[in-house]
C-alpha cells in the first residue's frame, strides 16, 4: 500500500461523498484538501472563531446527488422523473457544501464560492444531531430530548418544525428514493406513528399509527415502494412492511424463545430485506411477497468443504497476516453476562456489497472476532475471517463489488499503530496492513474514498508500488488524469484524533487465483474451483446424494422456503392529512451571505 503525507486533524477528517476533498480541523482553521494531489494540498482554508472551533462536535458534507435510481422492479433506471425536484436533475453540477456545528450554532460553507456562508442559531432545544437534508440547500436539526426536528432552508432562510421525533439518528427518518418525500418515526400520546411529508415544503402528506409498542426504526426500500418498520427485540420478533402511502402490506412474525430482531437492511437492488436476530440467524425476505426465502445460521463449529476460513496470526517478527485454518474448527466466543445480552448477542452488522448486493458481510456479537462473508449466488458462506481482537466496523467499497475493509479493536491503541484488514475475492489471501502512523493517541478509524494513485508517493514496507499490470481493481487503461472515473484506484482515509493520511490499495499482479477457493479439509492445502456438488450435498432442498467418506453434518444451515403468494394483512391504517397553516415562517435566526 502507498501512502500520502500526514496532516493534522484535531477531530479526525471527513472525505466528501465524491472523494475529491477531505475536510479536517486544525486549531481554529478548517482545511479542505484536494485528493487529486499526492501532497493533499489545501483547496480552501476557512478561518473559524477560536471559541467556536474548540466546541465543534459535528462536521457533515452535503449529499451526493445521483441521476439514476433503483426502479420499482429492482432494476436501475436511467434518470429520475423530471418535474419532481429540480435538484434531482442537477446531478454533479450542484454546489458542494460542508457544515460544522456545536451544541447551539451551525455554520455552512461552500467549497467553491468563498463569499457564500450561512449561520444558523438553533435556539431552544439545542442540537442533538445535525445533517444536510435532501440536498445541499437544506439542513435538518434534531433537538435534545427528542423535542422536535427542524428543517432549515438555506435558500429563503425559513424553517419547518416537526414535533416528537422518536430518534435523532438515521434509523428514525429517511428520504424516499426518486421523490425525496420525508418519512419520520415519531411518538405521540404513547403511540408510535409514521408521518410522510412533502419534499418541497415539508407539509404533512400522510400519517398512520403503528401496531407496535416500541418501534426501533424505519427504512425505505431502494425502489421507494416499501417502508420497513421493526418492533423492539424484547417484545418479540416482528417486522412490518408498509406501502409508501401507509397501507400495511405484510407483517412478518415468528416465534422466538428470547429476544427478537436486532438489525434490518435492504439489499442495494431492493430484491431482499435481510433481518438479523438475537438467535444468530439471518433471514432474507423476498420483495414480492415478503416471505422468507433463505435462512442463514451463524454457528460456532465450522465444517465447510470448499470454503476458506482465514485466521489472523502474529509471526515471530510481530507481523500480522492471515493463514488458512484446518477444518473442522471452533470459532472463538465470548461469555455473555445476563446484563450484557443486548451488546453481546445477535447479528449486529449486515453489509451488502455495492452495487449488486450478491455478497453479504455479517457479524454475530456472540463471536465478535469473526466476519462471515456470504454469497447469495452460491447460497453458502464464501469466506470466514477470524481476528485476534473484536471487530468494530465492516465496510464494502462503494463501487468495487468484492473489496471489503474491516476494522478491529486495537489491543492498546495508545502504543501501537492502527491496522486495516482488506479482503478481496480475487486475492490469494486477505491482507492485514499496519498503517505508518505514529503512535496512536486516540481512536483509530478508516473510511473509503476515491482518488488517483499519486506519482511520487512512497511505498510501504508491506505493500507494493504502483504498476500498470491488470488486476481486479486496476484498469489497464489507467492514467494520471483525476477527471476520469476509471483512472481512480481504491483509497482509504484513516487516522486518529490528531493525525490523518490516505493509503492507496494496490492490486495483485497475478490473476491466477481468480475463481479458486482454498480449503484444508482432507485435500491438504490444495486449491480447486468450487464444485456444485459440494453445495448439493449440504442443501436441504436438493436431491439426496451419497455423502463423502467420513463426513459430518454441516455446522451451519441455510433453509430454502418457497415464496408462495398468500393473503397479506392489507389493513388500511392511513390517517387523513391535517389541514395545517403554512409552516414556512420567516425567522431572523438564519443569516445567509452571498
Amino acid at each position: 500500500m502507498d501512502y500520502s503525507q500526514q496532516f493534522r486533524a484535531s477531530n479526525g477528517s471527513l472525505p466528501s461523498p465524491n472523494g475529491t476533498v477531505i475536510a479536517s480541523l486544525s486549531g481554529s482553521r478548517l482545511f479542505l484538501r484536494s485528493t487529486n494531489t499526492s501532497t493533499l494540498q489545501p483547496k480552501r482554508v476557512i478561518n473559524l472563531n477560536p471559541e467556536f472551533a474548540s466546541r465543534i462536535s459535528f462536521m457533515r458534507w452535503s449529499p451526493k446527488l445521483k441521476n439514476d435510481y433503483v426502479g420499482w422492479n429492482g432494476l436501475a433506471s436511467g434518470k429520475k422523473r423530471s418535474g419532481i425536484d429540480k435538484t434531482e436533475e442537477e446531478g454533479s453540477g450542484a454546489p458542494m457544501r460542508i457544515l460544522v456545528a456545536d451544541e447551539e450554532t451551525i455554520q455552512v460553507y461552500d467549497l467553491k464560492d468563498e463569499k457564500w456562508t450561512a449561520t444558523i442559531n438553533q435556539g431552544f432545544g439545542g442540537i442533538r444531531n445535525v445533517n444536510f437534508g435532501r440536498n445541499q440547500d437544506e439542513v435538518i436539526v434534531f433537538s435534545d430530548y427528542q423535542l422536535k426536528v427542524t428543517v432549515w432552508s438555506l435558500v429563503n432562510s425559513k424553517h419547518v418544525e416537526i414535533l416528537n421525533p422518536k430518534f435523532s439518528t438515521g434509523v428514525g427518518y429517511g428520504y424516499r428514493p426518486c421523490t425525496s418525500h420525508f418519512a419520520l418515526l415519531g411518538r405521540q400520546s404513547t403511540h408510535d406513528v409514521v408521518t410522510i411529508h412533502n419534499h418541497t415544503n415539508y407539509r404533512l402528506a400522510s400519517t398512520w399509527a403503528l401496531p407496535t409498542l416500541d418501534a426501533q426504526g424505519l427504512k425505505w426500500a431502494p425502489c421507494g415502494r416499501w417502508i420497513a418498520v421493526w418492533e423492539s427485540a424484547v417484545l418479540g420478533y416482528k417486522v412490518l412492511i408498509y406501502t409508501s402511502d401507509g397501507h400495511l402490506y405484510r407483517t412478518f412474525e415468528r416465534p422466538c424463545d428470547g429476544l427478537g430482531v436486532k438489525s434490518v437492511e435492504w439489499s442495494p437492488s431492493g430484491d431482499f430485506l435481510a433481518i438479523g436476530s438475537y438467535d444468530g440467524k439471518l433471514v432474507f425476505l423476498s420483495n414480492y411477497t415478503f416471505s422468507p426465502v433463505i435462512e442463514m445460521n451463524h454457528t460456532s463449529t465450522i465444517k465447510l468443504p470448499g470454503v476458506s476460513v482465514w485466521s489472523e496470526c502474529m509471526t515471530s517478527n510481530r507481523e500480522r497476516q492471515y493463514s488458512v485454518m484446518s477444518q473442522p474448527m471452533t470459532l472463538p466466543t465470548f461469555p455473555c453476562h445476563p446484563s450484557e445480552v443486548h451488546s453481546k448477542l445477535g447479528i449486529s452488522t449486515i453489509a451488502f456489497n455495492n452495487p449488486d448486493g450478491h455478497l453479504v458481510a455479517t457479524k454475530n456479537d456472540s463471536m465478535p472476532t469473526t466476519v462471515w462473508i456470504w454469497s447469495l449466488k452460491l447460497l453458502r458462506p464464501y469466506a470466514i475471517l477470524v481476528h485476534l481482537t473484536p471487530v468494530k466496523a465492516i465496510s464494502w467499497h462503494p463501487t468495487i463489488p468484492d473489496l471489503l475493509m474491516i476494522l478491529c479493536v486495537n489491543d492498546n491503541e495508545s502504543r501501537s499503530n492502527g491496522v486495516v484488514y482488506l479482503w478481496n475475492s480475487k486475492w490469494k489471501k486477505p491482507r492485514a496492513i499496519v498503517t505508518p502512523l505514529d503512535k496512536i493517541s486516540g481512536q483509530f478509524w478508516a473510511r473509503w474514498l476515491y482518488t488517483p494513485c499519486p506519482s511520487n508517493s512512497t511505498t510501504a514496507s508491506n505493500g507494493t508500488s504502483c504498476s500498470s499490470s491488470t488486476g481486479s481493481l486496476v484498469s489497464e487503461r489507467r492514467s494520471r488524469s483525476p477527471e476520469k472515473e476509471c483512472d481512480k484506484i481504491p483509497a482509504i482515509n484513516f487516522g486518529d484524533r490528531e493525525i490523518s493520511m490516505v493509503g492507496y490499495v494496490q492490486d495483485e499482479t497475478n490473476d491466477d487465483s481468480m475463481g479458486v477457493i482454498a480449503e484444508d479439509d482432507g485435500y491438504g492445502n490444495e486449491k480447486r474451483p468450487w464444485n456444485p456438488r459440494d453445495w448439493a450435498f449440504y442443501s436441504p432442498s436438493s436431491q439426496p446424494q451419497a455423502p463423502p467418506a467420513k463426513s459430518v453434518e454441516p455446522s451451519y444451515e441455510i433453509n430454502h422456503r418457497s415464496s408462495v403468494l398468500g393473503q397479506g394483512s392489507n389493513t388500511d391504517s392511513k390517517g387523513k392529512p391535517k389541514k395545517e397553516d403554512d409552516e414556512y415562517r420567516h425567522r431572523r435566526q438564519v443569516s445567509v451571505k452571498s
